[in-house]
């Protein structure tokens, strides 16, 4: 666990929720965001982002797998997981339990999702690829290897109406972080109503810059077939302003709430002591520089003046990486922020996370780690590509 010193007034207190527990919120916020790209294109046949349909499903999978095994990583027996979580008589009832329902059901269509995404392009990897590759795509048919035109049209059908559940599950799935947090009324800087939404439109942010990062990197150096395409890079950053303007709206909400004078006294002491300029609180880089100008204002501001930059990969490269870092420190400030108040005696509890350990550096780097190897196994096999097409499929598509 973490413990951290209060040096003030020399009381000690530990904190439960650690850097496990702000991983899981920025994964489950890439997961929920990549989702939204890929249904994007599957609902409203956006051509323009057709290069990147695949790719935003299979990282958006990716991120399902790996955002279950963050609080996996934070509790002190993870072996006995699927007991607790699914067998004790708290499920379906407890917080913990509903979140093992809707990840569940999120699981179980997206692998409804995968198998029609992938279907075609696996049957022609089996008359293509007679290696490993085409022994895995045999299997993952189910031994439908039927391209008629009828059995494409119900695979688009199936993908429409599983590209709105999903839709739903991940709102669902990730509103659901930010309404445990401001459920919480023992933490001053938690008990927020606003909480769930800024994590629904903050994900769909990282969702779209997530997405735009895998694509140039995916498709200018790991691609001997396709190209970054300005379009494509156009479409997500115009999808992106308007993320972003959401998010900031939401954050406005947040700021007036929990500043000015709509809340109690020590929901407004305490913001200032953590996050205010003038009380030169332990996270006012965090959030005031990082999480909000850098994160959000500036690549706004950039993405808007210039349609240069929106089609450029190298700078959407840049802001890519600079709105992911500031998604990040929104999930940190939130997590951690929330703790560092304590809840006896004055004063603001020091933070120290150490290296080793359950809740150290390295747990998250090895999170992250397991993160790029899924992401490139699912993308050797399944393939984030788009190839040929066999069959005329925009005719199928104006017929649905």
């Amino acid at each position: 666990m973490l413990l951290y010193t209060n040096e003030s007034y020399g009381t000690l207190e530990t904190i439960y929720w650690g850097l496990p527990i702000v991983i899981y919120p920025f994964l489950s916020g890439l997961l929920a965001g990549s989702f939204v790209v890929g249904a994007l294109y599957h609902l409203f046949h956006i051509e323009k982002l057709k290069p990147i349909g695949k790719l935003a499903e299979i990282a958006s999978f990716a991120m399902l797998l790996l955002a279950a095994m963050a609080p996996l990583a934070d509790a002190l027996q993870p072996q006995r997981g699927a007991w607790e979580l699914y067998f004790r008589d708290h499920f379906p009832y407890s917080p913990l339990a509903m979140f093992i329902v809707i990840w569940t059901a999120f699981f179980i269509a997206f692998l409804f999702e995968m198998y029609y995404l992938f279907r075609e392009s696996n049957i022609r990897r089996i008359e293509t690829d007679k290696g490993i590759r085409g022994k895995v795509a045999k299997f993952l048919i189910l031994g439908n290897s039927d391209l008629s035109e009828k059995s494409i049209k119900k695979d688009h059908r199936a993908l429409w109406i599983l590209s709105i559940i999903g839709i739903g599950l991940s709102i669902l799935f990730h509103g659901y972080i930010g309404f445990l947090f401001g459920a919480i009324k023992a933490r001053s800087l938690w008990s927020d109503p606003d909480i769930p939404p800024m994590f629904i439109t903050s994900a769909v942010v990282s969702g779209f810059a997530f997405v735009g990062l895998l694509y140039i990197i995916g498709f200018k150096w790991f691609s001997n077939k396709n190209k970054v395409e300005p379009d494509t890079l156009d479409v997500l950053n115009k999808a992106t302003i308007f993320a972003i303007f959401a998010d900031l709206f939401f954050d406005l909400i947040e700021w007036l709430f929990s500043v000015r004078s709509y809340n109690s006294r020590d929901v407004y002491n305490s913001w200032h002591e953590v996050f205010s300029w003038a009380g030169h609180g332990p996270l006012w880089f965090n959030y005031h520089i990082t999480q909000v100008t850098l994160g959000l204002i500036i690549p706004a501001l950039l993405f808007i003046i210039s349609k240069k930059i929106r089609r450029s990969w190298l700078w959407t490269l840049i802001i890519d990486a600079f709105i992911t870092v500031g998604v990040w420190e929104m999930r940190f400030d939130t997590v951690i922020g929330g703790q560092l108040v304590p809840k006896i005696g004055q004063g603001l509890i020091n933070l120290y996370i150490p290296f080793f350990g359950y809740d150290g550096y390295l747990t998250g780097i090895g999170l992250f780690g397991l993160g790029i190897v899924i992401l490139f196994v699912f993308g050797y096999f399944l393939g984030w590509e788009e190839e040929p097409e066999m069959i005329d499929n925009k005719k199928i598509k104006e017929e649905l």
